[in-house]
């Protein structure tokens, strides 16, 4: 249903997007909500995989996720992805009409993700806050699961947007974008990437306004300005 919604826009074969009709009340509900699908490539996809399967510490999701970031990590792989989700970036932010952010002013924060029988992702989002700018998420198996996109206003109606797995495919999208992974009932291990993409004014702005007993400044701390991986 979502996908033939009347909202949609239609645009590039790699842009999904809904935006709501211009309203005619104060009161009217307003969405826009842009995701990208583009490809990291077979030789990336493989190297990833075996990067990420490799990491004990990307096996424990109930805390180490938010205690580093693999763009720290000294690694040939590593700087080929980053290179490869600014390429993404700028398509991306070039078909919307904004402003292309220079690596200088980005900054990234990833980790890898592994789910084993019966373990899901439940529903959630990456920022709410008046700072908050971009996720993407890696698949890296071919299991035939889903990730599952919740929108505003239309999933009440409609269900959630549900987006294959296909291994290689790098999905960016607002931090915003709720979303949720259903228990892995495949017998295997499923392996992914997650990351977040702040900008220049959010490390700023926690600069300015540091406490070290946030959790969520600490998290973001970890993220590295994407010129420098």
């Amino acid at each position: 249903m979502l996908e033939n919604h009347p909202t949609r826009v239609q645009s590039s074969d790699k842009m999904y997007r809904w935006k709501s009709w211009e309203g005619k009340t104060s009161f009217a509900p307003s969405w826009d909500i842009p995701v990208f699908i583009d490809e990291c490539g077979p030789d990336l996809t493989s190297d990833l995989n075996e990067l990420i399967s490799a990491q004990d510490i990307c096996r424990d999701r109930d805390s180490n996720w938010t205690k580093y970031n693999i763009f720290s990590w000294d690694t040939f792989v590593i700087g080929i992805l980053s290179d490869r989700i600014y390429q993404i970036y700028e398509e991306y932010i070039s078909e919307l009409d904004c402003e292309i952010l220079s690596k200088d002013k980005l900054w990234i924060r990833g980790w890898g993700l592994t789910l084993d029988q019966n373990e899901q992702v439940k529903h959630h989002s990456h920022s709410f806050h008046e700072n908050t700018y971009l996720s993407g998420n890696i698949s890296l198996s071919d299991l035939g699961t889903t990730t599952d996109y919740y929108f505003p206003y239309l999933s009440w109606y409609f269900g959630y947007w549900k987006l294959l797995n296909v291994p290689g495919t790098l999905t960016l999208f607002p931090s915003w974008l709720e979303h949720k992974v259903d228990p892995n009932t495949t017998g295997r291990l499923r392996y992914s990437v997650a990351f977040d993409m702040f900008t220049e004014h959010t490390m700023n702005y926690i600069s300015e306004n540091r406490n070290e007993s946030s959790e969520l400044q600490n998290i973001i701390l970890l993220s590295k300005r994407m010129d420098m991986i």
